[in-house]
């Protein structure tokens, strides 16, 4: 299983770009292609769902026992699984693309909570690592100082800097109000700067924690990899990503001060911290105050919020999965985000759209249900991280529990759950460092 996981992760990063060359190079059909990450999801959850079926002496009552967070997790991929064929009584493309977005981060969670993975964790984040470091190293420099247009006869690319289109060749540079945005592998720059955020504080714990490097080696590679990670988080010009990045920073400094060196919070280290975060923002939005400041962008934000809200009272039952989000964009332009109407007289006819907001897109798409369902995993993953912090003391712990709270910040700003390659590492990383503390809690339960 190690194996097939080392395997997995290093490619995830890289998933857009080998379907770039395939698709678009070699003109080989990718349908389903596309679908390979989540189909070893579901031979490795099946096979440990069978294994641990088998150990609990094939008794589902001992096997979800006092385990909450494996209750949880499957009541929501159940619900979800309800909302694929409900209220239309037809099942959609969208609608399967929306369940896949909704829960297979949680199935990867699952195989890491029982993929006896623990002492395998350093190793899956070097495969991690090397991976995003080969295409920052690679594609950084082509974007900041090479020809962009020679990737196009070189891998795929599509010469159009048009911004992206659902099932078409992918630019290398999306082209946004007049900006030529860094995506490195991945198919949308806001993928990859949530993707390059997480990593961040999984590298700054993983290098911290590791007895190989002395302080000064660490402090070398941590500024050696931030001269390629905040650069590359900073050219996808994603202020949710770039402000998250920052907060990731003090979020990490903050923990490690209280839990690893138990020192205490003053006011002074906290005006210290808000510093650190406000003046590379102050700095950003001086040099680059065209694109920043401009309110149009809160103001679209705060519109598909007030809407979804009118939505959810019109019909507060469903609306199903695949209307809201990602899911809904399949075979369209992400331009035509905004081209929706609220229903008048159908839910049939409502247009689907973006809500820019993870816990609202769940709201909408499975109603209060699945919403607290959601919202219970949520802040019970949140709870254990925190617990596991403050039990281990130890800086990986720190980055994964930091990683974490980043990506559901920025859930609040973007679909920040929807990329594979950021969802998928981050909750198998959650199952595995939550796996030894849940089984410890079982067996003093009992």
């Amino acid at each position: 299983m190690k194996n097939i996981l080392w395997v997995f992760i290093f490619l995830l990063p890289l998933h857009a770009f080998l379907i770039t060359i395939f698709k678009c190079k070699y003109d080989i059909n990718v349908d389903l292609l596309r679908f390979w990450k989540e189909l070893v999801l579901i031979v490795l959850v099946l096979f440990l769902f069978f294994k641990e079926y088998k150990k609990h002496r094939y008794s589902l009552k001992k096997l979800y026992h006092k385990n909450t967070l494996l209750g949880l997790t499957t009541a929501f991929i159940i619900c979800s699984a309800v909302y694929i064929y409900f209220p239309f009584f037809e099942l959609k493309a969208a609608s399967l693309l929306g369940f896949r977005y909704d829960t297979f981060f949680l199935i990867a969670m699952i195989v890491g909570l029982y993929g006896w993975l623990y002492w395998e964790l350093r190793y899956l984040l070097k495969m991690l690592f090397l991976s995003t470091f080969g295409v920052l190293i690679i594609f950084l420099p082509w974007y900041l100082f090479g020809d962009i247009s020679a990737l196009a006869s070189m891998f795929g690319y599509s010469p159009e800097v048009s911004t992206y289109t659902a099932n078409t060749c992918i630019s290398f540079a999306q082209n946004v109000d007049g900006q030529h945005r860094f995506q490195g592998t991945f198919g949308w720059p806001i993928r990859f700067s949530v993707f390059l955020t997480i990593v961040w504080t999984l590298f700054t714990g993983w290098l911290f924690s590791s007895a190989r490097f002395n302080k000064n080696q660490q402090y070398m590679l941590l500024w050696g990899f931030a001269l390629l990670i905040l650069p590359a988080i900073f050219f996808s010009y994603s202020k949710t990503s770039m402000l998250w990045a920052l907060f990731a920073i003090a979020m990490f400094v903050l923990l490690s001060y209280k839990y690893i060196y138990n020192r205490k919070i003053t006011r002074k280290f906290y005006a210290s911290l808000w510093a650190l975060v406000t003046l590379p923002i102050a700095l950003v939005a001086l040099l680059k105050w065209e694109l920043f400041l401009h309110l149009w962008a809160v103001l679209n934000r705060l519109e598909n919020l007030s809407k979804s809200l009118e939505m959810f009272f019109y019909n507060p039952i469903w609306y199903g999965l695949g209307i809201a989000g990602p899911a809904s964009q399949i075979g369209q332009s992400i331009e035509s985000a905004g081209n929706w109407q609220i229903a008048a007289a159908s839910v049939l006819s409502v247009h689907r759209f973006l809500p820019e907001n993870w816990y609202v897109q769940i709201l909408l798409e499975q109603w209060i249900v699945g919403f607290m369902l959601f919202m219970s995993l949520v802040i019970l993953i949140w709870y254990r991280l925190w617990f596991l912090v403050q039990e281990k003391k130890d800086f990986l712990s720190v980055g994964i529990a930091t990683a974490y709270f980043s990506l559901c910040f920025m859930a609040l700003f973007t679909h920040a759950f929807e990329e594979a390659a950021s969802s998928y590492i981050l909750f198998l990383f959650i199952g595995i460092v939550l796996a030894e503390s849940m089984y410890k809690e079982k067996s003093w339960r009992k």
